[in-house]
Formats: structure tokens, sequence, C-alpha cells
């Protein structure tokens, strides 16, 4: 329903506080804080974060819960914040000192700066206001709670921080497009080949995906299908991710090929299967490059050898004409 909430669901986010807490130096606190929205358990979609509908130029009121579940009074922040792609691909919410430029900027929170004492916890509420003029497709973002939550041995601040995606639908037409760049292939290590591709969102809506590379012999036989990582990820309109695999224990030598396929998949439907170009594999294994290297060496020795042997042959034709008496008959040539 256009303008109302659509909750997905259930699911306090621990993970970045609990992650933050091993480093402070008062572990025993645990897990720090956790946050969900206000409206969870009131639907029966999975999940842990906002989904509106909403036109342009309307807005629209939520809130989220924050928890406190140490032993200590905390100051929290609360803001809105643009989701942007991470260094090495998946999402983050982008600080809080960053100029947000899509649905951070379209987030007011009531309390920015908030106490909760141990144990205890608040409901902060905010306003959505989705500007005119936004183009159809959806639009990320997320809410967000950060807590210093102590220090590090050089005495530097530990910021803990949670988020809520916040994912903003507007009517239109949707236009799943994605692109896979070249595959790429390394052979840094012995043994191992290490590939990665490039998924590019160029279309209106968010994208997840499953993905594999096949590898095949000089007779088209698949000897190995190397899952990409990191599985199952979120790629938002305009932006991309990093995807990677590594085929462990290659053989010594032969030819082969390397092919990415990767499915897109949106709101749960696959719509298309996206492949990259066939890059060639090719391993040599050392006793034929020693071939190689030997025939090489013999072939300058030789050259070497006939090179002397000219010399040395045109060195006695001099000599044998040096030595002919005056007036006597010179040899031909």
């Amino acid at each position: 329903m256009i303008g109302c909430l659509v909750q997905l669901g259930a699911g306090i986010l621990l993970a970045p506080a609990a992650q933050a807490a091993s480093a402070s130096p008062t572990p025993g606190d645990g897990q720090l804080f956790g946050i969900h929205p206000v409206e969870e358990g009131s639907t029966t979609l999975p999940g842990g974060h906002f989904n509106f509908a909403v036109l342009p130029g309307q807005r629209i009121t939520d809130g989220v819960v924050v928890e406190n579940l140490s032993n200590r009074t905390l100051r929290f922040h609360v803001y809105g914040a643009d989701l942007i792609t991470a260094t090495g691909g998946g999402l983050a919410p982008a600080q809080s000192t960053d100029t947000m430029r899509s649905v951070g900027a379209w987030i007011t929170v009531s309390r920015t700066m908030v106490s909760v004492a141990a144990h205890g916890q608040i409901t902060d509420t905010f306003t959505l206001s989705v500007p005119t003029g936004v183009t159809p497709g959806q639009h990320l973002g997320a809410v967000v709670v950060s807590a210093d939550v102590g220090t590090t041995s050089q005495g530097s601040p530990i910021e803990a921080r949670a988020a809520l995606i916040t994912v903003v639908s507007t009517p239109g037409v949707s236009h799943p497009s994605a692109e896979l760049s070249s595959l790429r292939g390394s052979t840094a290590l012995a043994g191992q080949v290490s590939f990665a591709v490039t998924i590019s969102n160029h279309g209106n809506v968010l994208l997840t995906y499953s993905g594999a590379i096949s590898v095949v012999d000089g007779d088209g036989r698949r000897i190995a299908r190397l899952p990409l990582t990191p599985a199952n990820a979120y790629v938002v309109p305009g932006g991309h991710a990093l995807l990677a695999a590594v085929w462990e224990k290659a053989p010594v030598s032969g030819q082969y090929r390397a092919q990415a396929a990767v499915i897109i998949v949106v709101d749960g439907v696959a719509v298309e299967t996206l492949r990259s170009q066939s890059l060639a594999v090719q391993f040599s294994s050392a006793p034929p490059a020693l071939i190689v290297v030997g025939a090489g060496i013999a072939a300058a020795l030789l050259l070497v050898l006939a090179t002397w042997a000219a010399r040395r042959g045109a060195h006695r034709l001099r000599g044998q004409r040096r030595a002919v008496p005056a007036g006597a008959p010179r040899p031909f040539g």
C-alpha cells in the first residue's frame, strides 16, 4: 500500500556492537547494545530492516528501539545514512560526517543523541520525506545507531555501530539490469589460481545473486566448479560488488578455460543469468620448460662454434696468401 510501512520483520542487529566490544578494554560487558524496528513482531514478513513504499513528495514516520544490554549507561548517536559500496565489496552505511545524497538525506531523526541506562531501552522516532522528482525504483539507506564503547591501548576511541537497512520503493517501472566485468585470473601462489569478476547494477532495483566459475579442459569436460564469494550479497542500484573464487590444487600442466556464470535475483526471483568471457588458463610443468631452455642453449652454442670455425678458416686462408712467394701463381679466390 502506497504510503504505509511494510516492515521486514524481526531480529536485533547485535553483530557490530559485539565485534566492537571484543576490542574494548571492558570485554565483560559482552554484547553492548542492539536495535530493532519499533513494529517488530507486528508483521509476518521475515528480516530485520525497514521497507517503505512511498510516493515522491510524501513522508512517513516510524521508529527504532535502542536496547542497552551492558551494565553501564551508554550514550548513542542516531542518524540516517546512505548505503555505500564498501572496500572489497558489500554494503556499509556512510559515516555520520559524510554528505548524504540519497535516503540518508531523507531521514530526520527526532533525537540524534540519547542516553540509555544499563539494561534499559528507548524508542527514537524518525521521519522519512521523499523528495519530488525522485526516479522510480528502489533507493537504499539505513538508520544507524552508534556509541563510544571504550578506547584502544593507544588511547583511540572505539565506536560500535548497528544499522537497519531502509529500502524506499517509489512507484514506476522496475528495470533490473546488471553487467559482469571481464574475468581475471592470477597464479600468485604455486598450485592454485585466484579468479575475480565484478558485478555492476545498472538498473533501478536492489539485486542479489548467486554464481560460480566453471573450468573445462581441452575436450570441454568440466573439471571444477568454484563458488563465487561473497554469496547472495546486496548490490544497490548504481553499485558494484567484487566476486572471487580460488581453484586450489590446480593441475601442473595442460590447457583449460574458465567462465563465470552469475544468476541475478530480484525480490527472490531469478531474472537473468550473466556469463563472462571465456578465460584461457595454461599450466606448464618444469621438465618441458627445462627442455625448451636446454634446446635454446644448444642452439646458441652451435652458433658460437660455427662463428669460431668460420673465423678460424678465414685466418688460415689469409696466412696461406701471405706465404706465396712474389711472382708465384696465387690460388684462385
